[in-house]
């Protein structure tokens, strides 16, 4: 069976273990539209991939690496 590329919240929530409420608040704090997620008229559609690496530390955003810049 093929893996989904994109999951609801409610069930990113449940792979990455972290609340549907986190991705919620966190959305472009942590998580960014056009990266991470995308939103439909009544949902939004979280990239498994990109939300993995996030999990992993495996990538960091340009907005944190700015601020990291900042206090080094």
């Amino acid at each position: 069976m093929n893996k989904p590329l994109y999951l609801k919240t409610n069930d990113m929530a449940k792979l990455i273990g972290y609340s549907g409420d986190y991705l919620l608040k966190n959305r472009e704090v942590l998580f960014f539209k056009g990266v991470h997620f995308f939103p439909k008229e009544k949902r939004i559609d979280w990239k498994v991939d990109k939300m993995i690496e996030w999990v992993e530390g495996n990538s960091i955003s340009d907005k944190a690496k700015d601020i990291l810049d900042l206090v080094s």
